[in-house]
């Protein structure tokens, strides 16, 4: 990962973090320009302003804005969330809206500005950097693949489900503790999951028709839902998997269409078990380039983040009675995870024999991207000592994976 500084801004390009009452007309403009061709100007500018931009997680202290004069002509944006390594919790910047008006293109300026937020982000409190990238773009800012797009249909002549206990009700917002509640409690270890809510006036880039049941008065399950003329799209969701199923079949019914499709599914969620034992398929998006990517910001922070985590998988495993020192090196940061009775203190960097030193792939191996000996030999990781027992231990397969409501 090569380092990044504060870049000293021309006399032409002038970055800065964006003021929330001077810059957003401007700074919505240049967005919904940028991002027109899916849903239109005007119903960008309204998504953006509804939720999306303003009155959301958008970190307006940690985003960047760069000014040719007086004008915006780039934007690197950060949204603040907390999300799943485990039952760890992990502060993450999600990076989106990435743009650069069109006359202003092929001149580096973009380059310019994200390099001025990442070097801020790597002196702040959060631990990593998540995108949904375009290919071969983001390598160069130190991001690698986060992680496996897992999609699933099933046809609904296929689904054997039982009856819907109680009436099943539309919500008119998807944006509700008793939701939220539900959600993170049945999400609690999985990896790559967001702490709702995300964004507190709902995802309009993401509006889904909301549906629920209940038992009593209390919530006992719920989907968001959209779709095509062929396929009910289900977004998110929670509860007993067969009324899931049981719920979507109804729904898909209801608008004549054959087929349901969910969403980026976590491989490890209550639903993707239970789907594996219908007749239904599984489709497993990888991209080396592009998609979901991740960075590290600060390896430090978010091995302190991870401690407890890190200490449990110790604890169930064959090595919970292991003492000693183990260093862990992505290249531009160290630090050392000192191991007693079961506990772990994340201490500065020394040298040691059981060591893990690589460079961007470190991240990778550290949230669960992969099987970790598939992330040690592609990334090139090198293992000494201890750390070849250790690792796998440690830093297991994952199957991370964020909700598709959730994207930022």
């Amino acid at each position: 990962m090569s380092k990044i500084a504060p870049s000293a801004s021309s006399s032409e390009l002038q970055i800065s973090a964006p003021n929330r009452e001077r810059d957003s007309p401007e700074l919505i403009d240049l967005l919904c320009k940028t991002y027109s061709a899916g849903p239109g100007y005007w119903n960008a500018e309204r998504a953006v302003r509804k939720g999306y931009l303003v009155n959301s997680n958008y970190d307006w202290a940690a985003s960047r804005i760069g000014r040719w004069g007086n004008e915006i002509v780039t934007h690197f944006g950060v949204w603040n969330f907390q999300m799943r390594v485990g039952h760890a919790r992990v502060r993450v910047a999600g990076i989106g809206a990435v743009a650069t008006h069109d006359h202003y293109r092929k001149r580096g300026l973009l380059r310019q500005t994200a390099n001025d937020a990442l070097a801020a982000l790597s002196g702040s409190d959060y631990a990593i950097s998540l995108l949904f990238g375009i290919p071969n773009f983001y390598e160069q800012f130190g991001y690698r693949r986060a992680w496996t797009w897992l999609n699933v249909t099933i046809e609904t002549d296929q689904i054997l489900a039982k009856t819907i206990p109680g009436r099943l009700e539309r919500s008119r917002s998807a944006v509700r503790e008793d939701l939220a509640t539900l959600y993170n409690r049945e999400n609690a270890d999985l990896t790559g999951t967001v702490v709702r809510p995300a964004f507190p006036s709902g995802n309009p880039f993401a509006e889904s028709d909301v549906y629920l049941w209940k038992q009593g008065r209390t919530v006992k399950g719920f989907v968001f839902v959209g779709g095509t003329e062929t396929t009910l799209d289900v977004r998110s969701w929670a509860g007993d998997p067969e009324t899931i199923l049981a719920v979507t079949k109804r729904l898909a019914a209801a608008r004549r269409v054959r087929t349901v499709q969910f969403r980026w599914v976590h491989y490890q969620s209550q639903l993707s078990q239970f789907l594996r034992r219908q007749n239904c398929t599984f489709k497993s998006d990888y991209r080396a380039s592009g998609g979901p990517m991740v960075r590290m910001l600060s390896l430090q922070r978010f091995a302190m983040r991870l401690r407890p985590e890190l200490e449990d998988r110790l604890k169930r495993s064959h090595y919970c009675s292991w003492q000693g020192d183990l260093r862990i090196d992505d290249g531009q940061e160290a630090v050392t995870l000192r191991v007693s009775n079961g506990r772990i203190e994340v201490a500065r960097a020394k040298p040691g024999r059981n060591s893990i030193s690589g460079t961007e792939s470190i991240v990778q191996l550290m949230l669960g991207t992969d099987d970790p000996e598939e992330t040690i030999a592609a990334g090139r990781i090198r293992l000494r000592g201890e750390a070849k027992n250790l690792a796998p231990v440690l830093f297991p397969n994952e199957h991370p994976a964020i909700s598709h409501w959730d994207r930022f």
